[in-house]
């Protein structure tokens, strides 16, 4: 870890340092390149095993280093001279592998030869074919792994590692088959090794087949949440009755506007909003971007192409605002997310802490906010037994709360992109010639019901003529519109002390309704859908 005050989670008590861990001069060089200067608890105590070369199963909450760990034990293992695969990592999802990538080449960017390579679906197989020419470290998914060896296109014979991440997500009836297939294609002599954040001792067992008396390594306290990260609710009150069959879409909608208010409201540098659903995650980062905020949203459903890129994006500060799936809530490590919030609850608390781990990184604070809809009452119960107690969020939340700092280059970035929002949000609204009254004050241009405010003016100013009474309709509604007042002079944005972390309240352009096709819907429900011409919320269907 760094050397800037970070909390209890990373913090030894030893004073030692990675050269008392690590031998390799070009790794440790590349340690202190990419800020690593001190072990973290997890770091201190696995390495040391892992470069012994015993199996081990390491359990520590998320962002405290467990990369690192396996990193440093890859690196230290291998020959450099040899020109062929001696390590196999295995992640399960393909953000997670070209993280680790990522990593492994920051770490060994001193060590002459060192080539490591991301082999992931989506993309082509002949590449991947190519890439294994002179690589010494697979890092991949179950999938195009159990393909790559099934095709015998990865020499095997010195692979003397494998490596687990996000063991229980790999442990699961989905990945289990695939895992068992890749175990068995490598050699017997190879050294195995598991992390993740989560284990239970139904997972553990399903471990140790694949292991030799492996050594454990468990440093999840009763509370499995980092202490930087501050986990807070906010209530959605939304009216609906029991009968009614578009209560889901007003909750859903109450729930895009408090998580769009939440972002004027914390400072944050990037935020993570979690959804259930890819039409949501699409519909509220179309909806954020046509506010100003820099927001793009990723799932499963995006080819491989357009993730990369938004991940990308994310990574070099292009973006402010990721809506995402539970794709990315585990194991992905954007160092400047601050904020999360929670649209949605996940099914499991499992993914809720994996959630909730994607801020207060490596020690750092953070925080974590949950909308809570009428039906999510039950999740926060569970949350509690497991001793997982969320606040209440409260009206002004502490701006000096946040030990990550931004470089100089990167706090040019943030106030472009505040810059760029607030003149998008004051940008005023072109009126058609002859207008009888023009607005003096700034209007989103995007508001979707502009144009027909604009044709209503422009129908009651016009001489041609009309059936009397269509006339008198005109000339009572153009005479009942009341163009909304600018009472706000002074907002809570411009007197507050801390203006480069805060926002004007944004004036929210209302939500399109989500009208699906019948053909979305199961065979069953698409003939009554029709006849009763009910509008059917994406919540019924997806």
């Amino acid at each position: 870890m760094t050397a800037k005050q970070r909390s209890a989670d990373v913090q030894i008590d030893e004073d030692i340092d990675f050269a008392t861990l690590i031998q390799n001069k070009q790794l440790l060089q590349g340690m202190e390149q990419s800020g690593y200067e001190r072990p973290s608890p997890i770091q201190l105590q696995a390495i040391p095993l892992g470069r012994l070369g015993v199996d081990l199963i390491a359990q520590a909450k998320s962002g405290t280093g467990k990369t690192v760990v396996f990193g440093v034990i890859s690196l230290e293992g291998i020959n450099l001279s040899l020109k062929v695969p001696q390590v196999m990592i295995v992640a399960p999802t393909r953000e997670i592998a070209i993280q680790i990538r990522d990593v492994l080449r920051a770490l060994g960017q001193y060590m002459d030869g060192f080539r490591c390579e991301a082999f992931i679906g989506g993309l082509s197989v002949k590449g991947d074919t190519l890439k294994l020419h002179h690589c010494q470290v697979i890092i991949g998914t179950p999938g195009r792994l159990m393909a790559l060896l099934d095709e015998q296109k990865i020499n095997t014979k010195a692979i003397k590692l494998l490596v687990m991440d996000e063991a229980d997500r790999l442990m699961s009836d989905s990945f289990l088959p695939q895992i068992r297939y890749i175990h068995k294609k490598l050699p017997n002599s190879k050294q195995c090794v598991a992390f993740s954040a989560t284990f239970t001792d139904e997972l553990l067992d399903s471990l140790r087949p694949f292991m030799r008396s492996p050594q454990t390594v468990r440093l999840t306290d009763a509370v499995p949440t980092l202490e930087e990260v501050r986990q807070y609710f906010s209530k959605v009150s939304v009216k609906t009755e029991s009968t009614d069959v578009l209560a889901p879409l007003k909750i859903y909608r109450a729930k895009f506007e408090a998580a769009a208010a939440l972002l004027s409201k914390i400072p944050f540098y990037q935020c993570m909003i979690f959804v259930n659903s890819f039409p949501r995650a699409m519909e509220l980062s179309k909806w954020l971007t046509e506010m100003g905020w820099r927001s793009a949203h990723i799932s499963a459903s995006l080819d491989q192409a357009k993730r990369i890129t938004v991940m990308e994006q994310m990574r070099d500060f292009k973006l402010r605002v990721l809506v995402c799936s539970d794709l990315i809530a585990r194991g992905v490590d954007i160092d400047r997310v601050n904020l999360v919030v929670n649209v949605d609850f996940p099914p499991e608390i499992e993914t809720y802490l994996h959630r909730v781990g994607r801020t207060g990184r490596f020690g750092t604070s953070g925080i974590a906010v949950n909308l809570i809809g009428p039906n999510d009452q039950p999740f926060l119960d569970m949350l509690h037994d497991r001793g997982i107690a969320l606040q209440p969020l409260p009206e002004n939340v502490s701006y000096g709360a946040f030990q990550k700092e931004l470089t100089k280059d990167e706090q040019q970035v943030l106030q472009s992109h505040q810059s760029k929002r607030v003149s998008k949000e004051s940008k005023p609204l072109k009126f058609t010639k002859g207008s009888s009254q023009k607005r003096s004050y700034p209007v989103k241009t995007t508001d979707p019901h502009a144009h027909k405010e604009q044709k209503m003016r422009k129908e009651a100013t016009e001489e041609k003529p009309k059936p009397k009474k269509q006339k008198e309709d005109t000339e009572t509604a153009a005479k009942s519109y009341h163009a909304p007042s600018q009472d706000t002079t002074q907002t809570a944005w411009q007197s507050h002390p801390h203006q480069p972390y805060a926002y004007p309240a944004p004036s929210y352009p209302p939500l399109q309704p989500f009208f699906p096709s019948p053909f979305l819907l199961p065979r069953s429900n698409r003939s009554s859908h029709v006849q009763t011409k009910h509008f059917i919320p994406p919540d019924l269907y997806f």
